[in-house]
């Protein structure tokens, strides 16, 4: 995160303070068909109890048993509309303009989309991918961009059928690998379709529990690795989870490095 980022969230805070920052919620009201504020706490509220038991409801013990508590409830819809209501990604953006003024970017597990949704208006010659789960937060994303002509939305398949078909300026990977089975597998499928000279931007929470799953915890450290080994860390993955900026070097650095 940049100072840009800090300024860009307190204006934003503000601006909810005096009632003005509700682009969010407009959104939300328009996807669920006149939602009024009420109706959303009443909603977010219940939701949120239900998700918290939700993990629990049923034995989950493989990989599509995991994929399906996102599917089972649309309560991320509403915590990651209002959770990123103030968010600015000035950082990524830096990431954008380095590769020029246009390109192809991705967002990885995007849930809804924030940062797509952030980038596009200010990037309008990029072409966006988005990639998550079928389910709901994947269905609003699709919805929230239904008339744009440069965002497309992918869907991964099972252990190592991976969406990714085409080379990237920038992928983010952000809030994703605790979730799957095969960080690794994932990781490198991101590399292989980065562009020399683009920059993967991804965390990886080191906290195994319920959804943030045991088998991903067991990958972190090779998955560490072979990120420190294949690409130039400008911001590593330390211990600690936190932001980290990753470029791709050309295929003649590649083989100097050796």
């Amino acid at each position: 995160m940049t100072w840009r980022d800090l300024i860009c969230r307190r204006r934003k805070q503000a601006l909810e303070r005096l009632g003005s920052n509700r682009g969010w919620f407009r959104e939300l009201s328009a996807y669920y068909r006149g939602l009024t504020m009420q109706e959303f706490w009443v909603r977010y509220a219940i939701l949120r109890m239900e998700a918290a038991k939700l993990w629990d409801r049923k034995p989950r013990e493989g990989e599509a048993d995991y994929r399906s508590f996102f599917a089972e409830t649309d309560y991320f819809v509403l915590r990651q509309m209002y959770y990123h209501r103030n968010s600015c990604f000035h950082w990524v953006g830096d990431a954008l303009r380095r590769a020029g003024e246009e390109g192809d970017v991705c967002e990885y597990g995007c849930g809804v989309a924030p940062v797509t949704a952030w980038l596009r208006p200010r990037f309008p010659r990029w072409r966006f991918t988005i990639v998550d789960l079928p389910a709901p937060a994947l269905e609003f994303a699709r919805w929230r961009f239904r008339e744009a002509g440069n965002v497309e939305a992918r869907e991964p398949g099972f252990g190592r059928d991976l969406p990714l078909v085409r080379a990237y300026d920038v992928i983010m990977c952000l809030e994703v690998l605790e979730h799957v089975v095969n960080p690794l597998e994932v990781v490198r499928h991101l590399v292989e379709h980065l562009k020399p000279g683009g920059r993967l931007l991804l965390n990886f929470s080191d906290d195994p529990g319920r959804e943030n799953l045991v088998e991903s915890a067991a990958e972190r450290a090779a998955t560490v690795t072979y990120l420190d080994t294949h690409l130039v860390g400008e911001v590593t993955l330390g211990p600690q989870e936190l932001y980290a900026r990753y470029v791709k070097p050309s295929s003649k650095e590649a083989r100097r490095a050796r």
